[in-house]
């Protein structure tokens, strides 16, 4: 139950429970046809004539309820051993009786009585009960969408009746109860159903009326509203206790339970909750209790989805993301238990990192790990549903199952696609539709405890800055490529224990590093293939022909120019004082290094960033004397950067000579710049080319030592950059090493 209210005395658990029970009782005193009270009961009609075609069943005399005249239970006159044997046999010995139960016709149905004890929970205490009818105040009953606001309107009037009943001061008026739902037809003119609600309460107020008003989740109050209700109140959904008591009235002849076997069968609390009206009927219509139990447990089976198998523990390579997963894990553990509040619970993480690296497996894993279901959806996935309210629909969609299935990981996939919402381009009216309507649901998300917010991108920069802000996804993790240590767990864990000691799976994962797990997968499974087609186990050669098929290796000499250029990355950043990178590696397509994340910069330090950029390919120059295409490949390659760089310096910063005004040029829109520009920007590039390459000709033997100690181990963090560099003082120009002696014999794999 969720509850913020003004009020200075507190529950009273045996009058709540009494006032619940009484609630529930009092709708067995009208007739009901389903949802829909008979507002004349049998027994008052008077017209002979009308009571002579009345079925047989509705003119009997009234039965005596358990409440009223209850029965012995048949328990009573049986041995443990009897009592045990009959709950086995799922007989509930307490809740019968000699005469047995007859179920009357025209009673409320099981949805409905659990509709009144929940809505019983409102009234705690004495004071809690005034405080309802006391002129003035404002009660908010935040209630589900569908059948369980149609039943709370169908019993309001006879529960208002009930409770004024119990008012020590009688001549109390009743509430003014106010339903009001949400549809989505009339979504589109919320603000002024809001105006419609308010003016509702305001007239309600100024009768000097106190104000019951019942609203869904989604329906939002104004700013005004909200600053008059004195208390609000969630709908708490079935729970253990109301399961009991519901059986107590329509199962039980003596007014008592089997209670322990019946808490002891009953769904998780969390499934419970999301149960539906239909599902507590189609339960409820079972002839006992025990059987009622079972029927929810089954439908509860149907209910949840499954958790995932994989777990963290299956998934190799994960560095620092695994720690983070951990701690979250076991905040996870301790509100499940009871002991941390869901507002101190870190609930939210986006992976991010370049295609392939298990992003989306990493969020089934943790679901998998935690033992809770996940629930996925995409932009791709949302997208394809329509136009622009399909797909918020779609997106409402996924929410709503995710909210219901807590403790649940939602996972939402493709966040990159929902892109900045100030991007000039053909479909930004559509997309700030799109984004507006995705933090609408993340806030609310936000508000449901046990709800884990996963997302994943390949790209983090371009999704909006307000999905990804602090309090919607709080922790940023890089998931990278694995490292060669991931590689080869990767490939142990595909092989198998018994296979994999007998491989050289280390220069296999040499070759495979900037690759992804899933490539590595792939290699074993063609292996596999190949090794069943020779009928024999996996060998290293069935290994090597997947290796060379699905990733081949650089040529020698392609692989050595890579380590020289990579080289001449960490050497200007060591020579301008720039941290050392996590970690330099050489790959199937060549090389990279991956950068600790640059902040703010000032014109300093953005030159020096454009150095950086074009060290690598300065590194050639310096060693070959010519350039290799290597530096320009791609969107993301170094002269892609450099270029949105130099564009920065003078579009973006105010740090060149272009003045202030701003524009969103990137190296995309490099040829639609004014020649001026484009001029200025390629002399940012030039000079800081040149000064990289000064750097590195001032230090060219300390470039091949790097260059060559890369070759030989594929990959080093900044800590063994450091050591090479410590253990090996700088020389003359003079003592440099020829590029031909970098040899590959030195590798761990021979070319």
């Amino acid at each position: 139950m969720t509850s913020k209210a003004l009020r200075n005395t507190a529950p009273q658990p045996g009058f709540a429970l009494e006032l619940a029970r009484s609630t529930a009782q009092c709708l067995f005193e009208a007739a009901w046809n389903g949802f829909v009270e008979t507002r004349h009961a049998p027994g008052e009609l008077d017209d002979d004539d009308v009571l002579v075609n009345l079925p047989d069943d509705m003119t009997r005399p009234a039965q005596r309820r358990s409440w009223q005249a209850p029965q012995t239970p048949m328990a009573k006159s049986m041995t443990q051993a009897e009592i045990a044997a009959a709950i086995q046999d799922g007989c509930d010995p307490w809740a019968q009786g000699a005469q047995g139960r007859v179920r009357c016709e025209g009673d409320p149905p099981a949805s409905l009585i659990v509709t009144a004890l929940a809505t019983a929970r409102l009234v705690e205490s004495e004071a809690d009960l005034q405080a309802l009818f006391e002129p003035g105040r404002v009660t908010h009953f935040i209630c589900p969408v569908g059948p369980v606001m149609w039943g709370l309107e169908q019993i309001l009037p006879n529960v208002l009746v009930h409770w004024k009943r119990h008012l020590s001061f009688q001549d109390m008026a009743a509430p003014h109860s106010i339903v009001e739902d949400d549809d989505p037809i009339a979504r589109r003119n919320r603000r002024r159903k809001r105006s419609m609600l308010d003016t509702r309460v305001e007239r309600s107020l100024a009768q000097n009326a106190s104000v019951l008003l019942i609203t869904t989740g989604e329906m939002p109050l104004s700013d005004a509203l909200t600053a008059v209700v004195t208390r609000t109140f969630a709908w708490p959904g079935l729970t253990p206790d109301i399961v009991i008591e519901t059986l107590r009235l329509t199962h039980s002849a003596t007014g008592e339970l089997a209670e322990a076997e019946i808490r002891n069968r009953l769904p998780d609390r969390d499934v419970l909750k999301t149960f539906s009206t239909g599902q507590i009927d189609a339960a409820c219509g079972a002839p006992t209790t025990l059987s009622v139990v079972d029927r929810l447990a089954e439908i509860a089976r149907r209910l949840t989805p499954p958790a995932p198998d994989l777990t963290l523990g299956a998934v190799h390579g994960l560095g620092d993301v695994r720690k983070s997963l951990d701690r979250m894990l076991k905040d996870l553990n301790a509100w499940r238990n009871g002991e941390l509040a869901w507002s101190e619970v870190t609930s939210s993480a986006v992976f991010h990192g370049p295609p392939g690296t298990g992003k989306t497996t990493l969020a089934k894993a943790f679901a998998g790990s935690a033992g809770i279901p996940i629930i996925a959806t995409s932009y791709a996935d949302c997208q394809k549903h329509g136009h622009q309210g399909d797909m918020l629909a779609a997106l409402n969609r996924a929410f709503a199952d995710a909210k219901e299935a807590a403790p649940a990981v939602l996972f939402i996939d493709e966040l990159d696609g929902f892109s900045q919402r100030d991007s000039a381009h053909q479909h930004s009216s559509y997309m700030r539709g799109v984004v507006n309507g995705l933090l609408e649901q993340i806030n609310r998300a936000n508000d449901v405890s046990g709800l884990v917010l996963l997302g994943a991108t390949n790209d983090l920069d371009t999704v909006d800055t307000a999905v990804i802000r602090s309090g919607r996804f709080d922790l940023k993790l890089h998931v990278p490529y694995p490292d060669k240590r991931g590689l080869e767990a990767i490939l142990a864990a595909k092989l198998g224990t018994t296979p994999s000691k007998r491989l050289d799976l280390a220069s296999l994962a040499d070759r495979l590093l900037g690759q992804s797990g899933a490539v590595a997968e792939a290699i074993v499974r063609d292996a596999s293939g190949r090794a069943r087609a020779d009928r024999t186990p996996v060998q290293q050669e069935h290994l090597d022909s997947a290796a060379d098929q699905i990733a081949p290796e650089l040529d020698k000499e392609t692989l050595r120019r890579a380590a020289i250029h990579e080289a001449g990355h960490v050497l200007v950043m060591m020579e301008l004082g720039w941290p050392l990178p996590n970690r330099v590696c050489l790959t199937s397509q060549g090389g990279q290094v991956e950068h600790r994340p640059v902040g703010m910069l000032t014109p300093k330090t953005a030159q020096e960033r454009l150095q950086v950029l074009l060290a690598g390919r300065a590194a050639e120059i310096a060693v070959y004397g010519s350039p290799s295409s290597g530096a320009g490949m791609g969107a993301q390659s170094d002269l892609a950067q450099a270029t949105t760089l130099a564009l920065s310096i003078e579009r973006h910063w105010g740090f060149g000579d272009s003045g202030l005004l701003w524009d969103g040029l990137s190296a995309g829109d490099t040829w639609r710049a004014p020649a001026d520009v484009r001029a200025r920007a390629e002399d940012h590039m030039r000079k800081a080319e040149a000064g990289a390459l000064k750097l590195i000709r001032a230090k060219q033997s300390t470039l091949m030592r790097l260059a060559k100690q890369l070759l030989r181990v594929r990959e080093m963090s900044g800590q063994d950059i450091e050591v090479i560099v410590k253990s090996h003082p700088d020389s003359e120009q003079s003592s440099a090493p020829a590029v031909d002696a970098i040899d590959l014999r030195a590798t761990r794999r021979n070319g």
